[in-house]
Order: C-alpha cells, then sequence, then structure tokens
C-alpha cells in the first residue's frame, strides 16, 4: 500500500516555500563536527540512496584533488580557479516537493517511528539504515552548499514531481538568531529553478559545493573508504564512482576483503553474544589474523555491522590494555561482524551518532565485550605458530644470517648455535620491524655476541656429563677451552663496542658549536663512569656506593635545612651535583662544569662546603670509609680554575695537595680516555672489519 500523499498533509504545499526546522547549533554539531572525510560523507548519502529504493548510485567525485585550500595569510578558504563540485546521484523514489518538507527538512525525525515511513523502505522493504534522521547533514563537515534535486511522487502525463532546493550553511547560521531558533519557525531555504517542474525520470541528486579546505583521497584510498561502509547482501544495489578529473577509469563499490591468515579465521555463524539471562543474540562474519600487519587505516581492526552498514571498528572488542595477546591483536586481527541487534527498531539506540563505535556501556556492548575477549584469545592461540614461522623467515632471510654467522665464527658448533639462537629470536620479531634495516643489525650483534656463551653453556654441560661418567678425553677438554676462548672475545668485543660508543658521544657533546650543557655531560658520565677510569667496574662495590649515597644526602639534610644534595651511581634521569664510582680501590666523587666554565670563587665555597662535610663523614663512619681502602677523591672536570680571592686560591691548592681534589680539563679528560681505552679501539676495529663495514 503507497503512503499517504505528504503533499495533502503539509500546509503551504507549494513548490518554493522550504524551510529547515532545527536549530543552527545543532546543524554545527550534527554535521561539521561529525564528518570531516568526504569518503564519509558520501557513504551518509549512498546510505540514504539505499533506503529510498535505489538501485542505481553513480558518484562523480575529483579523485586525489583539494577541494579547497587554506590562505596562511588570511586565514580564508581559497577555493580553485575552476570550483569542483561532488555529485551523489540515484535512482531511488525520489521525493516531491511536500515529502521534501515532511521526511528531509524535518530534521531529527525518526522515520522507523513515523507511521508514515516505517523501519521499511517504501517499495523494496528493505531495512532502512537511516535511524536519527541526522545523516542528510552530514555534508557540512566538507562543504558549505547543498543542493537537493529530487522527483518523485506518482507519475503524471508530465512525468515526476521535482523539489529543488539549497541548504546554505552560513545563511542557516545567520538566521540562527531569535525566533529562527526554534523548529517551529524554521529558516527559509532558497528553490531551485527546476523546482515544482516535471522530469521524465524519478531519482535524487546531491550537490556538493563550496568546499572547506579538505582532500578527496586517491583512487585505491577512497575506494577503500567507501567499500568498509557497507556490507549489503542485496544484488540490486550498485555504486559507481566517476573521476570528475578524468584521469581515473570509473569502479565500482564492491566488498571490502582483508586477507586473513587460513589456519586463524573463525567462522562466526555458530557463535552467537549472549546475554546475562541466557538470550542467545545472533552474528555472522568472521574474524582472524591479517596475512600482513596492518597496512592502512582501512584494513585495521574488526569491522561491526548493523543493517548493512557500518557502525564500529575495534582491534580489541574495548579490552583493557595488557590482554593477553594484545600486540598481535592491535596489529592483526581482522574482519568483519554482522550484528543486527545493535541497531534493532524496537530496541534501544546502541550506535554513535557518526556511526565509527557502538555504545560499549549498554547490555548489548558488554556481552560484546565478553565475546569478543574470548574470541581474541582463540585467535591468538590460532595464530602464535604462523606468525613466528613467518618472522623466521623473514628474518633469517633479510639479515643472511647463516652466511654471516659462517664469516664471523670458525667454530662450526658456536656457528650451529648461532643460527638456531637466530631462528628462536627471529620468530618473536615483529613484522613492521623486519621492515628497518638497522633493526635487523642491531638484533644480528645481539645474537652474535650471546651465541658463544651459549655454545660455551652447551660445551659445559657436556663436559660435566662426560667428568658424571668417567670418560673425559682430551679432545673435549680443548674443545670446552676453545669455546671459552671464542665466548672471551666476544664479549670483549662487545665491551669495546660500547665504549668506543660512550668515547664518541662524548667527544661529540664537547666539540659541537654550542657545547653540551652540565646535565648531558653528567649524563654522559653516569652512563659510563668507566670513562673517568677504565679499570671502573660495574660490580664492584656498588652495595657500598649505595649505602654512602644514601647516608651522605641524609645527613646533609639533616645538617643543611632546607638544603638537599643529590650524588647518582647511575643515571636517571635527575641533573646530580655528584657522581659517584668505585675505581682502584677509590671512591670517586665527580663534579663537572659545561666546558669554557671557569671555576671560581662561588664555585669554590660550594666545593669546600663539600670537602669539610667528607671530611666529617669520613670521621663518623670509618666502618663505611674502609670499604674503599684507597679513600676518597673529589674529580673537579672544568677547562679552567680562575680563583681570584687569595685565601680561597691558597685552599684549592691545599686540597689539590692532599689529594682530596683532583681538577682536569675536558680536553684532558677527553685524551685520557682514549688512551685509556686505545685496546677496546683496536678490537672494535677489527670487529668492524671482519663484519666487512
Amino acid at each position: 500500500m503507497a503512503p499517504p500523499d505528504p503533499d495533502k498533509d503539509v500546509p503551504a504545499g507549494q513548490p518554493g516555500n522550504y524551510s529547515l526546522r532545527i536549530s543552527p547549533t545543532t546543524i554545527d554539531k550534527l554535521g561539521v563536527k561529525l564528518y570531516d572525510k568526504v569518503s564519509a560523507v558520501v557513504a551518509e548519502l549512498v546510505a540514504n540512496a539505499y533506503d529510498a529504493d535505489a538501485e542505481k548510485v553513480t558518484v562523480n567525485v575529483p579523485l586525489g584533488t583539494a577541494l579547497a585550500s587554506n590562505d596562511p595569510s588570511t586565514k580564508q578558504v581559497v577555493e580553485p580557479v575552476t570550483p569542483w563540485t561532488i555529485e551523489v546521484i540515484d535512482n531511488g523514489h525520489g521525493m516531491t516537493p511536500g515529502e521534501a518538507r515532511r521526511f528531509f527538512l524535518d530534521i531529527g525525525l525518526d522515520r522507523r517511528e513515523d507511521p508514515k515511513q516505517g523501519p521499511l523502505s517504501r517499495e523494496k522493504h528493505r531495512p532502512v539504515m537511516g535511524r536519527k534522521g541526522i545523516g542528510k547533514l552530514s555534508p557540512f563537515g566538507v562543504c558549505k552548499v547543498i543542493e537537493v534535486l529530487s522527483s518523485g511522487g506518482e507519475k503524471s502525463e508530465d512525468g515526476y514531481y521535482t523539489t529543488h532546493f539549497f541548504l546554505n550553511y552560513d545563511d542557516i547560521m545567520s538566521a540562527g538568531s531569535g525566533d529562527n531558533e526554534s523548529r517551529g519557525a524554521g529558516v527559509p531555504l532558497k528553490a531551485g529553478d527546476q523546482d515544482g517542474a516535471y522530469h521524465p525520470s524519478r531519482g535524487t541528486t546531491i550537490r556538493l559545493s563550496a568546499f572547506l579546505a579538505k582532500r578527496v583521497p586517491d583512487k585505491e584510498t577512497f575506494k577503500r573508504q567507501l567499500e568498509r561502509r557497507f556490507a549489503l547482501a542485496d544484488s540490486r544495489f550498485d555504486v559507481a564512482v566517476h573521476d570528475q578529473r578524468g584521469k581515473e577509469k570509473d569502479f565500482d563499490v564492491g566488498k571490502f576483503d582483508v586477507p586473513i591468515e587460513t589456519s586463524t579465521r573463525i567462522d562466526l555463524e555458530d557463535r552467537p553474544v549472549q546475554l546475562e539471562d541466557g538470550t542467545e543474540l545472533p552474528v555472522r562474519g568472521e574474524v582472524g589474523m591479517a596475512t600482513v600487519s596492518y597496512r592502512n587505516e582501512e584494513m585495521a581492526g574488526v569491522r561491526i555491522y548493523a543493517r548493512g552498514k557500518i557502525v564500529g571498528t575495534t582491534r580489541d572488542f574495548d579490552q583493557p590494555a595488557g590482554f593477553t595477546g594484545e600486540f598481535a591483536a592491535r596489529s592483526y586481527l581482522v574482519g568483519y561482524v554482522h550484528a543486527n541487534w545493535l541497531d534493532d527498531d524496537d530496541g534501544d539506540d546502541l550506535v554513535r551518532t557518526d556511526r565509527q563505535d557502538i555504545l560499549w556501556s549498554s547490555e548489548y556492548g558488554e556481552a560484546l565485550r565478553a565475546w569478543g575477549a574470548d574470541l581474541i584469545k582463540e585467535v591468538g592461540r590460532k595464530s602464535r605458530g604462523p606468525r613466528q614461522k613467518k618472522a623466521r623467515a623473514e628474518f633469517m632471510k633479510k639479515s643472511d644470517f647463516e652466511t654471516r654467522a659462517e664469516e664471523r665464527f670458525t667454530d662450526k658448533v658456536v656457528v650451529d648455535t648461532a643460527v638456531d639462537l637466530a631462528k628462536q629470536i627471529g620468530s618473536f620479531a615483529s613484522e613492521d620491524e623486519l621492515e628497518d634495516p638497522e633493526y635487523i643489525e642491531q638484533l644480528v650483534e645481539v645474537i652474535m655476541s650471546v651465541a658463544p656463551h651459549r655454545a660455551l653453556m652447551v660445551a659445559f654441560q657436556e663436559f660435566t656429563s662426560e667428568v658424571a661418567g668417567e670418560d673425559v678425553e682430551l679432545e673435549g677438554l680443548a674443545d670446552l677451552f676453545g669455546k671459552t676462548h671464542v665466548a672471551e672475545m666476544a664479549s670483549y668485543s662487545q665491551i669495546a663496542s660500547e665504549r668506543v660508543r660512550a668515547i664518541a658521544e662524548l667527544q661529540v657533546a664537547l666539540s659541537s658549536v654550542k657545547p653540551a650543557a652540565e646535565d648531558r655531560l653528567q649524563e654522559i658520565l653516569a652512563k659510563a663512569p668507566y670513562l673517568i677510569e677504565p679499570t671502573w667496574s660495574v660490580i664492584t662495590k656498588n652495595q657500598y656506593l649505595s649505602t654512602f649515597k644514601t647516608m651522605f644526602e641524609t645527613e646533609w639534610a639533616q645538617a643543611n635545612p632546607g638544603e638537599t644534595v643529590e650524588l647518582t651511581i647511575e643515571y636517571s634521569g635527575k641533573r646530580p651535583d655528584f657522581v659517584l664510582a668505585y675505581i682502584g680501590r677509590k671512591l670517586h666523587i665527580v663534579e663537572i662544569k659545561a666546558p669554557t666554565h671557569k671555576f671560581g670563587n662561588a664555585d669554590f665555597d660550594r666545593m669546600a662546603r663539600y670537602v669539610r662535610a667528607f671530611r666529617a663523614f669520613e670521621a663518623r663512619h670509618s666502618e663505611l670509609i674502609e670499604s674503599f681502602p684507597g679513600g676518597w677523591q673529589i674529580d673537579l672536570v672544568a677547562d679552567s680554575v680562575n680563583i681570584s680571592d687569595p685565601d680561597k686560591a691558597e685552599s684549592f691548592e691545599r686540597f689539590s695537595e692532599q689529594g682530596e681534589v683532583c681538577q682536569v680539563s675536558w680536553a684532558v679528560f677527553l685524551s685520557r680516555a682514549r688512551t685509556a681505552h686505545e685496546e677496546f679501539l683496536k678490537v672494535y676495529e677489527t670487529a668492524r672489519a671482519r663484519a666487512g663495514k
């Protein structure tokens, strides 16, 4: 049965009398604020065409083109010399002027509850996608003028009755004051020159113009963006895109497909979502891990559809961070879920206004979250093996590890151990990281450094078994010693590389046009105290240093209310007053000054206080200081000393003579560090030469 003729239901039913019954503030919130992509706007217009029983929709759009730009000098939107338009043309049942006023221009009307429209389309009885009645405002997110040209109603001898009018954003906003703010008064709209005429065919054309500073993406991106928004099974609905520039061939909007690793695919047909009361909510679709990690925004995550239109996308089904398999899920989980109950005619509205997500806090949302959590775990279990196998093969191929291991080591057992270790570690590398050559090189070096030690451990285990069986052979002992030597050399090379890196870092910090500040130099020395003296050990006396640090800082604060002193053993991100190190049986307390800084009277006053404090601390805690047989010494790294006060200068000299303070310039400090590490430099260069770098 045909719906009542709205022309007879609406007062002032003559063509040309159009008004928009909505607050301009609402237009701003529902159009400009919610939709900022051309593809999202076009998708809303395509959905309206579907609800209007269209079988064919044509989208005319300039692909890969800036619709307008911002002028930085005036902050105004500038359109190109020949302004573009975007058109969405359908062959649906169209609208007459009365229908436009009754249905199209009454914004916010829930069409499913309207007895003159209902939840099914007029002729084909499709479950309609629209509900809130606001999708028609979406173009205001990208443009300022929406032209509506539509022909519909009963066919007469002259054709189909036509409505033609314009929605102008600026006019609507400027009229939004006084009585026009009310829905009853409405905002007058301009009628077009074809309004009230008759057309030989029915259908609707929506034409957009006067664009904001937006861009239409390239063909492939625009195609993906449109396709992911729909998942229709209706074979009588086709959408074709035409490039207004004429540079791309026309294409149809088809099914959006992301390849899934077969072994991880899960069919959802027999996996309903269950409510707490046991009610089962049917779903269909599939999920799994993509064959490759996300390459673009559109392929990311699981798409959720209701009535054939997207209502949300999720990478984790709203799980809190830290769940098992989180990394893989957020990088590989793909698929689609059809859940029409999220948009039931009689149920609560669970879809966000911009159709980018659902209300997870609802009863249905909570059930979907719990269902999704179990799904992620299962997909994760299924995908673990295939993903690791793929990553392992990729790492071994891109690093050419076997060849490099054979070049690095002469012992076949060490080579085999290195290759085996590379396969294990490579299995856990992420696909994205394996695209980075620097990451691969770093991983190779780590494995090459560890492999000799692992081979040594295996040799020890085998040797222990031989000893237990009292069947020890000289060859076995020689093999053990050989692997010990290889492991030692690998460790020495690694240490050399690290120390050379620290020297280079310090040299750059000192030789730059603007020398590094004190806190940067403090950071370098705190991280690499062996620059102060190569005999420094990372493990020796660390507990004593920690005890000294804690006790001295506490007693200083008690003796000097309101003042604190910061000692550090390892760099912690803070700028310390001193760096502590146990070197050559002596406690070294290192203070540095920025390059070119002249150590003057004020600096001396501060240091003198600390010298006296360290003396007093030594007297009170002789047992702790005995842990450092060589005593203590303040290492002052400063380019020059310029103490003008004679008494202070004499005191500083006395501190130096007594071995309490030792001052060196940065040039001397760097030279001494390089000289002390010459052997490390040689080993480092040898290792680089072997690696062919």
